[in-house]
C-alpha cells in the first residue's frame, strides 16, 4: 500500500487526465484523505467530472466509492467478517480487546488476523500485529454503512467504546465516543475535568465539534456542557455567548440546589471574573490557595493565578502581580501551555515597564517557544503574546521579527473583535509601541486611539494613565523629530549617540552622563528618528555614515 501510493505530483497527473484541475492545496487535501491510493483518486476525479462540488467532502459515503468498495472488497468476504468489519467501524484502531470489549463477545483477535489477510486496506499499527487499522476512506465507508442498517446499534457500540476508552484512561477518545452517541450526561462527565486541558493545549476545535452533536436546549440542561460551552466561547474571544451561557448554568444550578460536578464553582467564577463590568476586583480574588481552593495538580490554578496576577498589576501592585504570574508559569508549565505563553507574556509587560529589557527578552522568547512547540500561532487569545514579541523584539533591532510579530498581533486582534476591555487595550499599546518603534507613526496613533477606547473601558486600570501619558510623550518627540535629520541633533542628543555603539543600557549610560533613564531613552528616540533609523543598531550605522561616529 505504502509503495503503490501517489504522491502529490503523480496524483495531479491523474487527475488533470481526468479532465481536473486542482489547487496545490485542494490537490494535498484529496491526497491526504485518499492516502495516495490511486483508485480512490481517480473514484474522486470522476465525482468531480459529476458534481464538482462533491469532490470538497469526497469521502467513503460517497456513492461511487462505497460501491466500488462494497463490490470489490466487502462482498467478497464471509458474511461473518463482513457484520464484524461494519460494527467495530465505531473504533479508529482495532485490537483482538477493544473489539471484544464493544461487541460484547470473544474471538475478535483471530478475526483481525483474518481480515488483514484478506484485505491490504487492514494494516497492522504495531510490530506484532496486535493492534490495526482501516484505510480512513474504508472506514468511513465502513461507518456509513453501519449508519444506514442499524443506526439504533451504533449509539449502543459507541457508548461501549466509550467505556472501554475510559477504563483505560484515554478520555479523549472516550468523550468522542459519548459525544457521537449524543449521551450529553457521559459526554458532560468525561468533558468537564479535562476541558482547560484541551482548551489550553489548542484542541478548541475538537471541543467545538463535541458540543455540535447536541443542541443548544440539551447543551442548556447540562450545567457541564454549558459551563463547557462558555469557556470555549470565551477562549475563543466570543464575550457575549460565554457570559451567555455562563447565565444558563447558573439558573440551571440554582434550580437544582447545586451540582456536584468538581470544579464547577470555579469555572463561574472566573468566567464572571472576565466577563463582568468589574472584572478586576474579582479577578483579584481568584488568587490560588486563598480565593480558589483546587489542587495542585488542577489546570484552574494557572488560569486563576494568571487573571488574579493580571489584576493586581492593571490595579498598580506590579510586586504582587510578578509573584502570582510567577506561580502562573510555574503550574502551567509543560500542561497549559496557551496559560503558560500568556503568563510569560504578562511578566515581560511588567520588565517592559521596569525598562528591564534583558530580562521582557528573555521572557518573550520563551513565550515564543511556546507558541513554537504547540503550534499555537492561529490561537487568537494569544494576540497580546504577539504583541509584546513585536515590542519587545524592535526595542532590540530584531526588525524583521518585529514587523512579522506585530502583523500575527494584528490579524489575532481583528479575529478576537470586542473582547475583554483590559486585554484590548494592553495588546494595542504594546503594538503601539512597537509600530513607533518601527517608525510607523500612522499605525501607533490609531492602536493608541483603540487602546484608550477599551482602556475606559476597564473598571479599575489605574497604571493604564501612566502609559498613555509615556506613548503620546514618545509620540511627541518623534513629532517634533521626524523631519529635522541628523543636522538638527543636539548636544545632548549628540552626547548620547556616542554611547550608542557601546551597547550599555540606558541606564548605564543615564548614570554616566549624570541624567534619568527616561531621559537617554527619549534622547536615543529622537536621535533614531532624526537619522531615519528603526533601532539601535541601524542608528549607529547610520550615524557612522553621516560622519557622526567613527568606524
Amino acid at each position: 500500500m505504502q509503495q503503490l501510493a501517489m504522491s502529490a505530483s503523480e496524483a495531479a497527473a491523474l487527475l488533470r487526465q481526468a479532465g481536473v484541475e486542482l489547487t496545490s492545496e485542494e490537490l494535498h487535501v484529496l491526497v491526504s484523505r485518499a492516502e495516495g491510493w490511486p483508485a480512490a483518486l481517480y473514484l474522486a476525479a470522476l465525482a468531480a467530472r459529476e458534481e464538482p462540488e462533491a469532490l470538497a467532502s469526497f469521502g467513503g459515503d460517497h456513492h461511487l466509492l462505497f460501491e466500488y468498495l462494497w463490490d470489490e472488497v466487502l462482498a467478497p468476504l464471509p458474511p461473518e467478517l463482513i457484520s464484524f468489519s461494519v460494527r467495530t467501524s465505531v473504533l479508529d484502531e482495532l485490537s483482538g480487546m477493544s473489539c471484544d470489549s464493544v461487541l460484547d463477545q470473544q474471538g475478535s483477535g483471530v478475526l483481525l488476523e483474518r481480515l488483514s489477510r484478506l484485505t491490504p486496506l487492514l494494516t497492522p499499527v504495531d510490530p506484532a500485529h496486535h493492534r490495526y487499522r482501516w484505510h480512513r476512506l474504508m472506514r468511513e465507508a465502513l461507518r456509513a454503512r453501519l449508519e444506514r442498517i442499524e443506526p439504533e446499534l451504533e449509539l449502543s457500540l459507541r457508548l461501549r467504546a466509550s467505556g472501554w476508552y475510559s477504563g483505560r484512561g484515554d478520555t479523549r477518545r472516550a468523550t468522542d465516543q459519548a459525544a457521537a452517541a449524543r449521551d450529553a450526561q457521559l459526554t458532560g462527565k468525561l468533558l468537564w475535568p479535562h476541558i482547560l486541558d484541551h482548551l489550553t493545549q489548542g484542541r478548541d476545535g475538537l471541543v467545538r465539534g463535541w458540543l455540535s452533536n447536541f443542541g443548544d436546549g440539551v447543551i442548556a440542561d447540562h450545567p457541564p456542557l454549558t459551563l463547557s460551552a462558555s469557556l470555549s466561547a470565551l477562549l475563543a474571544g466570543n464575550v457575549n455567548d460565554a457570559r451567555q451561557w455562563s447565565r444558563i448554568t447558573e439558573a440551571v444550578l440554582e434550580r437544582r440546589n447545586g451540582c456536584d460536578v468538581r470544579s464547577l464553582s470555579t469555572g463561574l467564577a472566573v468566567i464572571d471574573a472576565v466577563t463582568s463590568v468589574d472584572g478586576l476586583r474579582r479577578m483579584a480574588e481568584l488568587e490560588p490557595g486563598a480565593g480558589v481552593s483546587e489542587p495542585e495538580v488542577s489546570t484552574w490554578r494557572p488560569i486563576c493565578a494568571l487573571l488574579a496576577g493580571v489584576a493586581r498589576h492593571l490595579q498598580g501592585d506590579r510586586a504582587a502581580a510578578e509573584l502570582l504570574l510567577d506561580e502562573g508559569i510555574r503550574l502551567a508549565a509543560n500542561r497549559a501551555p496557551v496559560l503558560s505563553a500568556l503568563c510569560l507574556a504578562q511578566r515581560a509587560m511588567i520588565a517592559i515597564e521596569r525598562e528591564d529589557w534583558p530580562l521582557a527578552a528573555d521572557l518573550t522568547d520563551r513565550a515564543a517557544m511556546v507558541v513554537d512547540e504547540w503550534r499555537l500561532s492561529s490561537d487568537p487569545l494569544l494576540a497580546v503574546v504577539f504583541s509584546v514579541l513585536a515590542a519587545s523584539r524592535a526595542h532590540e533591532g530584531r526588525i524583521d521579527e518585529s514587523k512579522r510579530d506585530l502583523r500575527s498581533g494584528i490579524k489575532l486582534l481583528e479575529e478576537l473583535g470586542d473582547f475583554v476591555a483590559w486585554y484590548a487595550a494592553e495588546a494595542r499599546i504594546l503594538l503601539a509601541h512597537a509600530s513607533l518603534r518601527l517608525a510607523d507613526v500612522v499605525a501607533a496613533r490609531t492602536l493608541l486611539a483603540e487602546a484608550s477606547r477599551f482602556a475606559r473601558r476597564a473598571k479599575g486600570a489605574t497604571i493604564f494613565a501612566g502609559w498613555f501619558d509615556q506613548a503620546w510623550a514618545d509620540m511627541d518627540t518623534l513629532a517634533e523629530t521626524s523631519l529635522a535629520g541628523p543636522s538638527s541633533l543636539t548636544i545632548a542628543e549628540l552626547r548620547v549617540l556616542r554611547f550608542l555603539p557601546s551597547h550599555r543600557s540606558f541606564r548605564e549610560i543615564g548614570a554616566q552622563l549624570g541624567v534619568s533613564a527616561n531621559t537617554v531613552k527619549t534622547q536615543a528616540h529622537a536621535v533614531y528618528r532624526k537619522l531615519g533609523a528603526a533601532s539601535r543598531s541601524e542608528a549607529v550605522v547610520r550615524a557612522t555614515q553621516a560622519g557622526l561616529l567613527t568606524q
